[in-house]
């Protein structure tokens, strides 16, 4: 078996963009992957209730991968945090109340179908009915 080494990613703190490849941003429970296109903007430039949810600490890339500093405008900024909203909404290593919760910051959930919900959240209606009645969660119509 062959052991490939960890390729150390950019830093957290500074802003990056990805060129090719990916980069792994690890968090205390979870990870999010931000792919060629995507735009990390430094931890400050970010909505501290997201970053307090991944609580990212470290990076890692894939190979061939190349990240260029750069300067995040703050249209960068805001589609960073919805590709960390993203990935965490559907997330199994999250809760689903903490998922419900970041799924409510895009829009109200009282009006809408339970199985365009769990749709939402990466789940069938069946164990997003089953995980909220067990929670005593209020019942999505």
């Amino acid at each position: 078996m062959t052991y490939n080494p960890k390729r150390r990613g950019p830093d957290l703190a500074h802003a990056w963009t990805v060129l090719e490849g990916a980069v792994v941003i690890i968090g205390a429970d979870d990870t999010v992957t931000f792919t060629a296109g995507s735009t990390w903007p430094g931890i400050s430039a970010l909505p501290r209730a997201l970053t307090d949810q991944l609580a990212p600490h470290d990076t890692e890339r894939l190979a061939g991968t190349r990240v260029v500093p750069w300067t995040a405008s703050p249209r960068e900024a805001e589609f960073a945090a919805v590709l960390l909203q993203v990935q965490l909404m559907r997330s199994d290593r999250q809760g689903v109340p903490d998922r419900l919760g970041l799924l409510q910051h895009v829009a109200p959930l009282t009006a809408d179908n339970r199985q365009t919900i769990a749709a939402a959240l990466g789940m069938s209606r069946s164990t997003l009915d089953q995980v909220r009645h067990l929670l005593g969660a209020p019942t999505v119509h």
